[in-house]
């Protein structure tokens, strides 16, 4: 038998006999529970989980972390669906049209599709680190500082796609987004820049307060202004119009799509340090652009808008292994603590790893798999009663809302910088809302604008030195070419709706 399908099938055989199937599972259980909170994570528990963990062997360490990456990932996205509330960064990008479908009485539709689209989305995700395995150096150092740079441009290319109405408004959103993305320590000189004498923000503006504050408390502002009664407008669950069979059968029927954001949470999962919340708004970018005259539909509860992002950051988890298990260079921010568990345990990524280890190495990708799968399960199991949090009266939940964003907010850091960041970017996010400024621009910028910043000083300045070529990378032009089509895309749109008001 071939050594790394024996591999395979030694660490399937250990991920689930018993008793070891008892930590992915609780693990899982773990994950779910504090990505339903605001400002918690999977990311958070563990950090919490490292120093209960040093004196067990190497095997639970690997059954344990490997739940504790992909068991979160799903969880956040029915809260940013039910409450506008994006349980890790990720979902952000989920809330834009899923909170919208759930407003619209369709939550069911909604948690659906984003169960079924994540657990397919991390077992495609999965199946490319299995076969990349043997290839692992070549993919990886495919990528340097343009590649990082182009692929940055691609993904801030949505901010063009993803506005609706005037495009001056998107572009200066964007711009306010980017701003508040310099706000910190300059990458090349270590200088503070537009900190105003503040000590919180010398470490920049956190994204976890930005996204409680802008979407969250905005949400909630707005609901209250505009009294309305509930999410939905109803106040039965038997009102609801959201059908789970429906969620279901939007992945299949727009199985194009989910496999092109697939695509792209592997691709940004292998690239280190890229993380999901940029391979989640990438998808989200290409499926605006890429979808033609329902273009306009985005933002207004657009199943696309739910499977992309949810396909592409649970296909990252599989692929972000590829740079830590090889090189020790994590993907992400959950596999940088996966690293360090590890690390401490005598467990070193590399060839020793790779080859003497490698059932271990199966036991990580089965337990994530299994992770994966059984939170989208619970999730799809939940739904029905989940979505009854869409019939509670605002005057309940709003201040419920308030109160888990700003606990999310000072929990994040023990800031209380974080909690006035949370309010006033949720009043800022109400005003935006109210007067049509796409609050996506400014998010997507924000989130874009330290990669876009950091590898665009070092591609001109190796440029300059002659040390690489821009023109004659491929990868580098090929992301281009991407970034033109995307570029092109919303301006053919326009035309075309255009000429079709015209009368003929």
């Amino acid at each position: 038998m071939d050594p790394i399908l024996q591999a395979a099938w030694e660490g399937l055989l250990l991920v689930f006999s018993w008793p070891n199937i008892l930590y992915p599972v609780a693990g899982t259980m773990l994950a779910m529970t504090f990505a339903a909170m605001p400002g918690l994570s999977g990311v958070t528990l563990m950090a919490m989980a490292i120093p209960f963990t040093f004196s067990w062997e190497p095997l639970p360490v690997m059954l344990l972390f490997g739940a504790l990456v992909g068991g979160s990932t799903f969880m956040g996205s029915v809260t940013a669906i039910l409450l506008n509330i994006p349980g890790t960064g990720p979902n952000a990008a989920t809330l834009i049209d899923g909170h919208p479908l759930a407003r619209k009485g369709e939550a069911k539709t909604a948690i659906a599709c984003s169960a079924l689209s994540s657990a397919l989305g991390s077992t495609f995700g999965i199946l490319i680190l299995i076969i990349l395995i043997p290839v692992m150096r070549q993919s990886i150092l495919a990528f340097g500082p343009p590649e990082f740079l182009m692929l940055a441009v691609w993904g801030m290319t949505a901010i063009a796609a993803a506005s609706r109405g005037s495009l001056i408004r998107g572009l200066a959103a964007a711009g306010l987004g980017l701003l508040i993305s310099f706000i910190g320590l300059d990458p090349r000189t270590a200088e503070l820049r537009f900190t105003f004498g503040s000590l919180y923000l010398h470490d920049g503006v956190s994204l976890i307060p930005l996204f409680l504050g802008i979407f969250a408390m905005a949400e909630m502002i707005d609901l209250l202004v505009r009294g309305k009664g509930t999410i939905s407008g109803m106040t039965k669950v038997e009102e609801l119009t959201g059908k789970v069979s429906e969620g279901f059968r939007a992945v299949f029927r727009h199985f194009g799509l989910f496999m092109r954001s697939s695509v792209i949470g592997t691709v940004v999962g292998i690239i280190p340090g890229m993380g999901g919340t940029v391979a989640a708004f990438v998808a989200y970018g290409q499926a605006v652009q890429t979808a033609g005259k329902g273009r306009h539909n985005f933002g207004r509860g657009d199943i696309r808008g739910v499977l992309a992002p949810e396909a592409a950051n649970d296909s990252k988890d599989g692929a972000s292994l590829v740079p830590t298990l090889a090189f020790g260079v994590p993907g992400s921010e959950g596999t940088a603590l996966l690293l360090a568990a590890l690390t401490l345990h005598g467990i070193i990524p590399g060839k020793e790893l790779m080859t003497g280890n490698l059932h271990l190495v199966f036991v990580l990708i089965w337990s994530l798999f299994l992770a994966n799968w059984l939170t989208s399960i619970l999730g799809m199991v939940m739904i029905n009663r989940l979505s009854w949090f869409t019939v509670v009266p605002i005057r309940w939940l709003a201040p419920l809302i308030f109160i888990m964003a700003t606990m999310g907010a000072y929990i994040y850091k023990g800031k209380m910088g974080d909690v006035l960041a949370a309010l006033g970017f949720g009043v800022l996010g109400y005003y935006m809302k109210k007067y049509r400024w796409p609050r996506i621009c400014l998010v997507i910028a924000m989130i874009l604008g330290p990669l876009f910043e950091g590898n665009l000083h070092i591609t001109a300045q190796l440029h300059g030195m002659g040390r690489i070529n821009f023109w004659t990378r491929p990868i580098a032009m090929v992301i281009l070419g991407l970034t033109l089509i995307s570029l092109a895309l919303p301006f053919r749109g326009a035309r075309g709706k255009k000429a079709g008001e015209e009368p003929g």
